[in-house]
């Protein structure tokens, strides 16, 4: 019974401080546009605005769901990640992909990079999200959610769940 009452209370909990935001093309094209934080046209600076996605494990390259934060805060907050993959935009299409590491002295990022350009569509009522690498490596998810997370100091993080399809 105990049990069950805590179950309860967290998805309580879950829905009532999470806020979910629809999930369109424009939504999507919205978010990742007020990422953009970059000085110059003729540069980009990583880090700045970017949406960080725990690797642990290669969890991006093997999981089927995919969490995208735009808050890199949020992972210091639940401490349980050491290694990122970090999405770059510099342009409302555009961006650049790197990997970057916390747990080991120095701390590194951007030591793989790759450009990818983004193409969301609807597809029988379902948001999807296709990335191409400069290479032609491509990738296609689904996006299921788009939320926006409290975080403390009346901070917040906008989370993407995203499904490899």
């Amino acid at each position: 019974m105990k049990i069950r009452l805590v179950i309860f209370f967290s998805l309580f909990l879950k829905m009532a401080l999470c806020q979910n935001l629809a999930v369109t093309k424009r939504s999507l094209v919205k978010l990742f546009k007020s990422s953009i934080q970059q000085e110059s046209r003729k540069t980009i600076s990583i880090g700045s605005g970017t949406w960080t996605i725990c690797n642990q494990d290669s969890a991006f390259f093997k999981s089927p769901i995919i969490r995208l934060y735009s808050n890199k805060n949020y992972f210091y907050q639940l401490d349980k990640c050491c290694e990122f993959i970090n999405w770059t935009f510099y342009r409302k299409d555009l961006f650049l992909q790197s990997d970057s590491q916390i747990c080991n002295e120095p701390a590194s990022a951007g030591v793989k990079s790759k450009y990818y350009q983004t193409q969301i569509t609807n597809k029988n009522g379902n948001t999807i999200l296709l990335i191409k690498s400069r290479e032609g490596e491509e990738q296609k998810f689904e996006v299921i959610e788009i939320n926006k997370i409290p975080l403390a100091q009346n901070n917040s993080t906008d989370e993407i769940i995203l499904k490899r399809i």
